[in-house]
């Protein structure tokens, strides 16, 4: 079951990532409204090598892998093997990552060239993303860095530099890139930009707050290269399968970027920013219950203790899809005046751009819920030191279902790719969700997630979005012919379809006795009486 600790801390974080999400939007305004669209094109796709080493490295091997061994060396008392783990760890990727930066800035063409193959067709947009990749690859030292840190801060369960280190990041992006603009640089500010953020948010804002953390939680580190370590090869053999998968949740965005190279010039553009604004919403709730989550999941799994560690799943899946269908819902609803209201400024405040753009939000939030449910399914598996089985299942849908589907969708256009990617989704968090019920059925485990439970919360809380929709689909059609297009109209929209929309919702969720309704209410309501 969720301790009062780990919901305390999920509400905190949601409250930092939307923060965080929030000044990532601001950013995303800006560049679209200042620079034209094959500056925009070439920004976005210029991310590609860089993420890749990102992920190969870093991304998910790095808080997936490091936190459960950690929190085991912590828990047994042995400090000094713990930060021996720690050092040899930092020591030993640092160099494969440090390696793997010099070949990408050398063979830097090539390579951009060969994820972004479309861009060669436009030979101005691929050098101008073959600059802008290279001032980007720098700052994956950082993100790496940094992410081991706040990896020991939430092992420690202090989750604050988590959620700050994306606002701050975001927030000195915009600065520098802005000052480095009006001194004329022009579209190579904006990633000068990011690699400066990432030096102050991912690095120092987490270095600083891991050293005035509690003596015995302060970093440790020292040169090791303790690689027979039984610990340091645990961690490899659990972060090699993430390492060398390709699983779904991590290269979707990688293969509609290669597929969108080959649309119409602005698609990229398109599809990254509706992908973004999703990607918020998804933080608001997922990203923050996920992380928030792991640390308990993980201690419950180092204890033997099956029955909580299965309860605080299955309580936890049935709260975020109650509260990311609907979620997902109002913003279909509202794609084109929240893309409106984002991002109609300068060069993007143009009907094509925003039309493409409401689309390929729309179309991302119809997987709104599967992509949040699937980070804490998967942290399920990483608790207890899985890493293989999430890996191949996503690693092989991506191969022999994600990719051929996203093929066959991409005569639509963007409207094509977002729909697929929603449908890749939800078909990786059913089939991992399934496996994870089964490895949990089994001895010696024997706590099932009982997924009957989980099932019949998502159909009711389906029922009460139906309704929903409707609602809010006959307000829509109503405003359309009585409100202005523009910004007014937009926040009109917004506010009054949110109002009939949440208030059909409310009354089905009541009406069809949803237990998630009276949680959400129970913890209003206490709140209000503090």
């Amino acid at each position: 079951m969720a301790t009062p600790r780990a919901t305390q801390a999920a509400v905190i974080l949601s409250v930092l990532f939307f923060l965080s999400r929030l000044v990532g939007l601001v950013q995303n305004a800006i560049i679209n409204s200042m620079l034209p669209t094959d500056a925009t094109d070439a920004y976005w796709a210029a991310f590609a090598l860089p993420d890749f080493i990102n992920y190969l490295v870093a991304g998910g091997a790095l808080s997936i892998t490091f936190i459960p061994i950690f929190t085991k060396l912590q828990q047994s008392g042995d400090e000094k093997a713990a930060w021996r783990f720690f050092s040899t760890v930092a020591t030993v990727m640092s160099g494969v990552l440090l390696l793997m930066l010099v070949l990408a800035e050398l063979f830097a063409r090539p390579l951009v060239g060969l994820v972004r193959s479309g861009l060669l067709e436009r030979p101005e947009v691929f050098d101008l993303t073959v600059s802008m990749t290279r001032v980007l690859l720098p700052a994956q030292i950082f993100f790496y860095l940094g992410g081991l840190l706040v990896g020991v801060l939430n092992a420690n369960k202090r989750f604050a530099a988590s959620g700050w280190t994306g606002a701050v990041y975001n927030g000195v992006a915009i600065v520098v890139a802005l000052v480095l603009m009006k001194l004329g640089t022009g579209p190579m500010a904006f990633a000068w930009g990011i690699l400066i953020g990432a030096i102050v948010g991912n690095f120092l804002l987490p270095f600083i707050a891991a050293w005035r953390a509690p003596h015995e939680q302060r970093p440790h580190y020292s040169f090791s290269l303790d690689i027979k370590s039984s610990y340091v090869r645990k961690y490899f053999i659990n972060a090699i399968p993430i390492m060398f998968g390709v699983s779904l949740p991590v290269v979707d965005q990688m293969v509609v970027g290669w597929f969108a190279t080959y649309l119409d010039p602005g698609a990229i553009t398109h599809l990254t920013t509706g992908n973004r604004v999703m990607i918020a919403a998804q933080g608001i709730v997922g990203m923050a219950a996920s992380v928030a989550a792991f640390p308990y999941l993980s201690a419950d799994a180092a204890k033997g203790n099956w029955v909580e560690f299965s309860k605080f799943l299955r309580e936890g899946l049935r709260r975020l899809i109650f509260l990311t269908l609907p979620l997902s819902t109002l913003l279909i609803l509202l794609a084109r005046p929240i893309i409106t209201l984002l991002f109609g400024y300068g060069e993007f405040n143009n009907a094509l751009a925003l039309h493409e753009t409401s689309l390929a939000f729309a179309f991302y939030c119809v997987g709104l819920f599967a992509w949040t449910a699937q980070q804490l399914v998967a942290r399920g598996f990483y608790a207890m030191q899985d890493t293989l089985t999430p890996t191949l299942i996503g690693s092989a849908l991506t191969i022999f279902f994600f990719i051929p589907l996203i093929y066959l969708s991409s005569s639509a256009g963007v409207l094509g790719l977002a729909t697929a990617t929603s449908i890749g989704g939800a078909t990786h968090f059913i089939a991992i969700t399934i496996a994870l019920e089964k490895r949990l059925s089994r001895r010696p485990y024997s706590s099932p997630l009982r997924l009957e439970k989980i099932g019949g919360v998502a159909l009711r809380t389906i029922c009460a979005c139906i309704v929903m929709g409707v609602c809010g689909q006959i307000v829509n059609n109503l405003l359309n012919s009585l409100v202005p297009a523009g910004k007014a109209g937009a926040l009109v929209h917004i506010v009054i379809v949110s109002a009939v929309a949440m208030t059909a919702f409310a009354f089905c969720a009541q009406k069809f006795a949803i237990p998630e309704w009276h949680w959400l209410t129970k913890k209003f309501l206490s709140r209000l009486k503090r």
